[in-house]
C-alpha cells in the first residue's frame, strides 16, 4: 500500500485523485454558475488549490474559452518586493501602485496568449501597442519576473513615491493597452478566465505584503466591469490574508467584500469527499458511501457517528480528515488489516493535532500576533474550562510588558480578557456551549464574535488541540464526540441566508445516506436530533437524546416546552406536557407494541402527547393499523400520539432555508393535532 493511499493533500501532486474522486461541494457549482463571487477564500487546506485546477479543467472544455493560470513562486513574489518598495510606505500608495502594475500584467499576458493562436492572432491590430509586445517577454517568462523588469525600466528611482504612482498609468499607457485587448476580444468573439492561486507564496505579514495581494485582488474586480466580463479572474487567497486586507484597506467593505465566496466545508460534503477517494483507492464500486465506509472501518468508526469521531480530531477541512486518514490505513496496512480502528487514529492523532495548533499560529501570526502567548496557557489544562478559569490562566499574559514590539502591540489592544476569549473563540481555538442546542459551537471562519460571554459560559479547546497541548482530557470518547458541533455544521445561527441554506442543504442530503432499519438506526437518530434542534430552535430547550441513560426506560429525545409558540402553547396547555417526547423509528409500518411503549413514558411532565418520528412518507394513519392503536390509546388512556413522517421534516428544512417562513411547521402542527381530534379519535353515532 503505498503512503497516500486517499490522495497527497497537495493538489499539484493529486491530479489523478482530481480527475477521478473529485467531490463537488455547492461552493465548487456556485462558482461554475457565476462569476459574481471570483475571489475565493479559505483557509490552510480547504481545497483552493484543487477547486482551481478542477474549475481551470472545465472552462477549458468550453468553446470560445481560453484559460490563463497565475501561479507565482515563492521567490518570484519576494523578488517583487524591492521594486514594489518604490512606491512607499504609505498602504494605499502601495496598493494603487501594485493594482496598476498587476492589471497591467494580465492584459498583457492575455494578448501574447492571443499572439500566440493561430487563429485569434488574426484579429488584434498590435501596431499601437508594438513596443509593450517586444518588450514584455514570452509565455516562458514567469509573470513576476516580467512585471518586475517592466516596472524597473520605467519607474523613477529619483522622483517621490507620489510622483511614481500618478506617472505609472500613462508609463505603462494601460488605457490604450486595454482598448487594444478589448477590440480583439470582441473581434473573436472570446472570453478569458484567470485562474490566480498560491497568492501567498513568498507571503509577509507587513504593509508591503499585504498590499501585493490586494492590490492583485482589485485588478481583478476593476478588470471585470472595464472589460464588460470579457475577462473574468478567479483569485484563491488564504482567510489570514484575507482578514489582514480587511483590517488595513479602508475600501474592503466596498470594493471586496461582496465579490467573495468563502469555502466551507461540512461533515456531509467531507464524508463524500472521502468516500469517492476511498472507491477509487480501494477500486470499489459500492455505491452508498455509508457502506462503503462500513466495508474499510471497524467497531466504534462504523456509520456516520464513527466518521464522526475522526472528523472531531480535525479543523472540517479536506486536508486534515485525508491526513488523518491515510496515516491509519497505513498503520492498519502495516498490522495486516484492510480496516481502519480508533486505535489508528488515535496514534496518528498527536503529531497530526501539534501540526494543527502550528498551522494555526502561522495562519494568524500577523492578525494575531500574540496568539501564540495564550494558547500556550491552556498547556496542560482541563480540555473544558469555565469561563472563569479560563479568564485567570490570560490575565497574566495582558500583564506583560517586555514582549516583541508586534506582540505588545497586540497585547494592548486587548481591554480585557473577555475580548481575549472572544477572539480566540473566533478562529476556533474556543467553543462556546449553547444550552439551546445542548453542544458547544465553534467558529472556524475567522469571523468576529457573535455570542455574547458571561460568568456561567463554559468552554472547549476544539479536540484537535488537545493532544499538543497535553489537556487532562486528551482522549476523545464516542460519547463526548457526539456533544461538539461545528458552527456551520450543525446550527443555524447567520442571518446571511446563503450561509444558511447550504448548512441545511447539507442536512437533508445527510438523510439520504442513511438505510432504514436496524443498520441505521442510530445515525438516523442522530439526524432527527438535529432536525429537532433546528426546526424548534428557540421553542424547545434542552433537547437530548437518551437522557435516562442508566433507565429502563430510555425515551429516545426529550426537549422542554416553554410554550413559546401558539402550538407548544396548546400542547403545553391542553396536554399538560412540559418535557415533550420524541420516539424515533427507523422504519415505516409502526406496531402495536411501539404505541404502547410510548404510551408507558406519558406519565408527570411527560404528559398526555407524545410523537413518533418515522420513515413513512406521510402523516396520515393506515386505517386497521396505526388508526386502531391511536384510537385504542386515546379511548382507554386519555392521550394522543401523534405520527410524524420524516418527509415531513424535511419539507421543513427546505422551508426553514428562508428565515421568513419561520412559523409554517406551527401552523401544520396544529392542523394536524385538529385533524387528529375531528377525524381520527371520534367515534362513530350508531
Amino acid at each position: 500500500m503505498k503512503g497516500n493511499i486517499l490522495g497527497d493533500i497537495r493538489a499539484e501532486q493529486d491530479i489523478t485523485m482530481l480527475k477521478s474522486a473529485f467531490w463537488e461541494t455547492s461552493d465548487y457549482k456556485s462558482l461554475l454558475e457565476t462569476y459574481d463571487r471570483p475571489i475565493i477564500v479559505g483557509r490552510r487546506g480547504t481545497g483552493k488549490s484543487a477547486i482551481a485546477h478542477k474549475l481551470s479543467t472545465h472552462w477549458s472544455s468550453k468553446p470560445k474559452i481560453q484559460i490563463l493560470k497565475i501561479s507565482p513562486e515563492e521567490e518570484q513574489i519576494i523578488g517583487l518586493r524591492d521594486i514594489f518598495d518604490l512606491f512607499g510606505e504609505k498602504y494605499l500608495h502601495i496598493k494603487a501602485g501594485t493594482k496598476m502594475a498587476w492589471r497591467y500584467a494580465i492584459y498583457m499576458e492575455i494578448i501574447v496568449d492571443i499572439l500566440n493562436h493561430y487563429k485569434y492572432s488574426k484579429n488584434i491590430d498590435i501596431a499601437p501597442i508594438r513596443e509593450h509586445i517586444t518588450s514584455w517577454g514570452s509565455r516562458r517568462i514567469s509573470i513576476a519576473t516580467k512585471i518586475r523588469k517592466k516596472l524597473k525600466s520605467i519607474l523613477e528611482t529619483e522622483s517621490t513615491p507620489q510622483s511614481r504612482i500618478a506617472d505609472l498609468s500613462d508609463a505603462l499607457e494601460l488605457e490604450l493597452v486595454e482598448e487594444v485587448l478589448f477590440e480583439a476580444l470582441e473581434s473573436n468573439d472570446i472570453r478569458y478566465v484567470v485562474f490566480a492561486d498560491r497568492l501567498d507564496e513568498g507571503y509577509s505579514p507587513d504593509n508591503l505584503g499585504v498590499a501585493i495581494v490586494d492590490g492583485f485582488i482589485q485588478s481583478a474586480i476593476d478588470i471585470k466591469s472595464r472589460l464588460s466580463e470579457r475577462v473574468i479572474t478567479f483569485a484563491f487567497v488564504r482567510d489570514n490574508i484575507y482578514r489582514a486586507i480587511a483590517k488595513l484597506d479602508p475600501d474592503f467593505t466596498r470594493n471586496i467584500e461582496g465579490q467573495t465566496l468563502r469555502l466551507h466545508w461540512d461533515e456531509y460534503n467531507l464524508f463524500n469527499l472521502v468516500c469517492n477517494r476511498m472507491r477509487v483507492a480501494f477500486n470499489d464500486k459500492t455505491e452508498k458511501s455509508v457502506r462503503l465506509w462500513n466495508k474499510y472501518t471497524a467497531n466504534e468508526l462504523r456509520g456516520i457517528e464513527g466518521f464522526r469521531t475522526a472528523l472531531k480530531l480535525t479543523l472540517y477541512r479536506p486536508r486534515d480528515i485525508l491526513v488523518l486518514l491515510n496515516e491509519a490505513f497505513l498503520r492498519a496496512n502495516s498490522r495486516e488489516r484492510k480496516e481502519i480502528i480508533l486505535e489508528d487514529i488515535e496514534t496518528t492523532s498527536k503529531s497530526i493535532s501539534i501540526n494543527r495548533l502550528s498551522d494555526l499560529h502561522k495562519e494568524y501570526e500577523y492578525i494575531f500576533p500574540s496568539l501564540e502567548l495564550f494558547t500556550s496557557t491552556f498547556h496542560g489544562s482541563s480540555s473544558e474550562i469555565s469561563f472563569e478559569d479560563c479568564k485567570k490562566s490570560l490575565s497574566p499574559i495582558l500583564k506583560e510588558d517586555h514582549l516583541e514590539k508586534d506582540k505588545q502591540q497586540d497585547i494592548f489592544l486587548f481591554e480585557n480578557s473577555t475580548q481575549v476569549i472572544q477572539r480566540l473563540y473566533s478562529i476556533g481555538f474556543l467553543g462556546l456551549y449553547n444550552i439551546k442546542t445542548s453542544s458547544f459551537i465553534f467558529c472556524h471562519d475567522g469571523k468576529d464574535p457573535d455570542r455574547e460571554l458571561s460568568t456561567s459560559s463554559r468552554l472547549l479547546i476544539h479536540p484537535c488541540y488537545w493532544l499538543a497541548l497535553a489537556t487532562q482530557q486528551s482522549e476523545l470518547k464516542l460519547a463526548e464526540a457526539e456533544d461538539i458541533h461545528d458552527e456551520y455544521d450543525i446550527e443555524v445561527t447567520s442571518e446571511d441566508n446563503e450561509h444558511r441554506y447550504k448548512r441545511i442543504e447539507a442536512l437533508i442530503q445527510e438523510l439520504n445516506t442513511i438505510e432504514e432499519g436496524r443498520s441505521g438506526a442510530h445515525d438516523f437518530e442522530s439526524w432527527v436530533e438535529k432536525v429537532v434542534k433546528i426546526l424548534f430552535a428557540s421553542t424547545l430547550w434542552n433537547v437530548e437524546a437518551h437522557p435516562n441513560k442508566n433507565g429502563l426506560q430510555q425515551r429516545d429525545i426529550v426537549a422542554t416546552n416553554h410554550g413559546e409558540t401558539k402550538f407548544w402553547n396548546r400542547v403545553l396547555s391542553d396536554y399538560n406536557t412540559r418535557q415533550v417526547i420524541f420516539e424515533v423509528k427507523n422504519y415505516q409500518e409502526l406496531k402495536a407494541s411501539d404505541y404502547r411503549q410510548l404510551n408507558g413514558y406519558l406519565t408527570g411532565q411527560h404528559g398526555q402527547i407524545g410523537f413518533f418520528i418515522t420513515r413513512d412518507h406521510n402523516n396520515n394513519l393506515e386505517r386497521d393499523r396505526d388508526l386502531q392503536w391511536a384510537k385504542e390509546i386515546y379511548f382507554e388512556h386519555k392521550k394522543i400520539i401523534i405520527k410524524i413522517s420524516h418527509k415531513f421534516l424535511e419539507k421543513h428544512l427546505r422551508k426553514a432555508r428562508s428565515p421568513q417562513k419561520h412559523d409554517a411547521m406551527d401552523k401544520e402542527l396544529n392542523n394536524l393535532i385538529d385533524t387528529y381530534i375531528r377525524q381520527y379519535l371520534i367515534t362513530k353515532s350508531r
